[in-house]
């Protein structure tokens, strides 16, 4: 029996809060180093990325943010429409952490947005509680992700720890499998584009 979506949030919740602080800073090190070396990354000029909740331990990435904007690539995070009924995603320039706002989740966005059009986006860093090893995610359940895959087909980049990288995880139809997973330990590349 596959486990459901809710047990698999708790189980990949569990696996990052069991990391002692020094694990969780050498893990989030290590993938930020193989991220920050993958071809993909290099060749993009605009990513959109994410600002970490480093409380619920997901992979640090800020400073793979900052390197990347300190070498004149377009770094772009996510800004969450706060009134839509349905999930909807824009996104705003990453300048610097001055320029955050705190949204509904506690989750820092940019002030403002940007007008960069979506097929510009030349690779999406996708955040999530874990991947499996077809590339699929297992978010907070939001769906925002899955809405913005709608409008941006790039290049999809996740990072996970290597305790929430699983062998399965349950699709729907509407899920997009992420194209690379990087762990602390290795780089799966994946079919997909």
């Amino acid at each position: 029996m596959v486990p459901s979506k809710s047990a698999l949030r708790s189980r990949c919740r569990a696996a990052r809060q069991s990391l002692t602080e020094e694990e969780y800073q050498s893990e989030c090190r290590q993938i930020v180093a193989r991220a920050a070396s993958l071809p993909q990354l290099l060749e993009a000029r605009t990513i959109l990325s994410y600002w970490p909740k480093i409380e619920a331990r997901e992979i640090d990435i800020r400073p793979l943010n900052c390197w990347l904007r300190a070498r004149g690539y377009t770094v772009l995070l996510p800004i969450v429409e706060p009134n839509s009924k349905h999930p909807r995603m824009q996104w705003g320039s990453f300048d610097h952490e001055r320029s955050f706002v705190a949204n509904r989740w506690d989750i820092y966005e940019p002030v403002s947005r940007s007008n960069i059009p979506p097929e510009e986006i030349n690779l999406v860093v996708v955040p999530g509680l874990g991947f499996d090893l077809s590339g699929h995610r297992i978010g907070y359940g939001g769906g925002f992700y899955d809405t913005l895959f709608e409008h941006v087909d790039s290049f999809k980049l996740g990072m996970v720890i290597d305790d929430c990288l699983l062998d399965h995880l349950p699709a729907d139809p509407h899920d997009v499998p992420v194209n690379c997973i990087v762990t602390g330990s290795r780089t799966l590349k994946l079919d997909q584009q």
